[in-house]
């Protein structure tokens, strides 16, 4: 599948800011299922640096202005043609070892419920594998991940705006509501009682049965399974990713793997717009 994506975010102040520096995570890299035709972010205004690679694989580039201004508008225009891979991601660039990703953090703290739903998926894997005397047989992680997929896409809805890049796993599960964000949140969280590396990913999904104004940037889980490596998990739309998804950034968490993060001097109120479009290019 050929996608094109436009991604217009776009700060607005009260007050002219007298500096900014910002850090993107928003250039894809090539890996399996994804080869990058074409790729260019811009601001519309101050200067771009180069672009690094760390050992998630995440292409990083900044962005600083120094001149005054009310408005800030970063503009993300790619190009990709997408595979089939049933949710399995492998790249050369994926560095750093599993074992880092079964660190909690403040979004994906777990609790005796999250505890307690990591255990049902379990279960649900144990009850499902019987030994031929009918003893329960060795527990499979993949199965309890789609487990656990599947009962976190039951039990907690999909509302936009039910919450806000503050939520935790904790208090998204405990609500029963959220958005992709919780969702992935939720089931990293889940996967760690289980022991198996679990980490955040950002990027975009084409059609997203759940679509709203935001919905085409997208993020979901990738779990570490035995024999398999890195999975993709998205219980917002219960499935694994697919040919629709571009996988851009990973990371712990969302903070981690935010698309932008940056320092602002003055500016005081802030008001943020998004708007993206992704688009299916027809190969004749």
């Amino acid at each position: 599948m050929i996608l094109t994506i436009n991604h217009i975010t776009e700060y607005t102040y009260e007050n002219p800011i007298k500096g900014l520096v910002q850090t993107t995570k928003l250039i894809p890299s090539d890996y399996e299922g994804l080869k990058v035709i074409q790729w260019d972010i811009s601001m519309n205004s101050g200067d771009k640096g180069i672009i690094h690679t760390d050992f998630e694989g995440n292409n990083i580039q900044s962005f600083t202005n120094y001149e005054d201004t009310k408005k800030i508008k970063f503009v993300v225009k790619g190009k990709v043609e997408t595979s089939d891979t049933s949710g399995i991601y492998r790249s050369k660039n994926d560095k750093i070892d599993k074992l880092v990703y079964l660190r909690e953090t403040e979004f994906t703290k777990k609790d005796i419920s999250i505890e307690n739903l990591a255990l049902k998926a379990r279960e649900l894997d144990q009850q499902s594998l019987l030994s031929p005397t009918g003893e329960p047989a060795k527990l499979d992680s993949l199965k309890s991940a789609h487990n656990l997929l599947t009962l976190i896409a039951d039990e907690v809805d999909y509302v936009p705006l039910s919450t806000n890049t503050s939520t935790t796993a904790i208090k998204a599960y405990k609500q029963k509501k959220g958005v992709c964000q919780d969702h992935a949140h939720i089931m990293i969280a889940a996967a760690k009682v289980l022991g198996i590396p679990a980490r955040y990913v950002n990027g975009y999904m084409h059609n997203n049965k759940n679509d709203s104004k935001y919905q085409a940037t997208h993020a979901w889980a990738e779990l570490y399974i035995n024999d398999l490596g890195w999975v993709g998990f998205d219980p917002t739309n219960r499935c694994c990713p697919d040919e629709r998804y571009i996988r851009v950034s990973c990371g712990l968490d969302s903070s981690y793997a935010a698309p932008i993060r940056g320092i602002v001097n003055g500016g005081m109120k802030e008001s943020l717009d998004i708007d993206v479009q992704t688009l299916e290019v027809s190969t004749q």
